[in-house]
């Protein structure tokens, strides 16, 4: 996996700032203009997947870019529904047990703590289901795809590593630079979120690859029966 080069590839392309600011202008729509840069994002990820146009940034295309960045929105708002509710519950608890000091609201805060402990583990296992399950969606192209828990598993357990590369490059693409565009002025601002988008989406098709990608040892030596 070339970790390096989501970060590099956009600007290979010859029309790089021509793609990346259609997409910034779009996203200016309210709702529905972060849903077309998700779509447009994956479409880089379906291409990489697909082995075609890697090196190339996506032409926007309004409604079907719209239609599958919703579709990842619903799959990741899904996956995340679980960790809110954990996240609600022991944050409850533990605010109702601040209240007084007394035994009964020691064990809730305790409880509580517990409950937003599981739900931190439960993240932490979400994030690598949450970005394994856009992936298969996208290569795919079936909203069912993104809930084959067993197929998912086998995917990150094949290729742990990439996996976890593809959520820090997203941190880093959509927590550090995205909002590095905001010190210069507001366009900056929606120049390097689509960028981060365009680096996250590559370094998913990557990761997705890695995944049914066989290892030496798996491969038979030519001659040996």
């Amino acid at each position: 996996m070339d970790f390096g080069l989501s970060f590099g590839y956009v600007f290979k392309d010859k029309d790089w700032f021509r793609k990346i600011a259609i997409p910034a202008l779009v996203s200016l729509i309210p709702i529905i203009g972060q849903f077309i840069v998700t779509g447009w994002g994956l479409k880089a990820t379906k291409n990489v997947i697909e082995g075609k146009e890697t090196d190339a940034l996506p032409e926007l295309d309004f409604g079907t870019d719209l239609g599958r960045g919703f579709m990842a929105a619903v799959i990741s708002f899904i996956y995340g529904l679980p960790v809110a509710i954990l996240a609600g519950i022991g944050g409850t608890l533990a605010g109702f047990g601040t209240e007084q000091a007394d035994a009964a609201n020691v064990i809730l805060i305790i409880f509580g703590s517990c409950i937003g402990l599981l739900g931190l583990v439960l993240g932490i296992v979400i994030a690598f289901f949450g970005v394994a399950a856009i992936a298969n969606y996208v290569a795919k192209g079936e909203f069912g795809a993104a809930f084959k828990f067993k197929e998912l598993y086998g995917m990150i357990k094949k290729s742990f590593v990439s996996w976890l590369l593809v959520i820090i490059g997203q941190i880093i693409a959509l927590g550090f630079i995205a909002p590095l565009g905001a010190i210069a002025c507001g366009i900056g601002a929606l120049l390097t979120f689509v960028y981060g988008t365009a680096v996250y989406s590559h370094l998913l098709g990557q990761a997705y690859n890695q995944s049914f990608t066989p290892v030496m040892s798996e491969v038979e030596p030519v001659g040996e029966v």
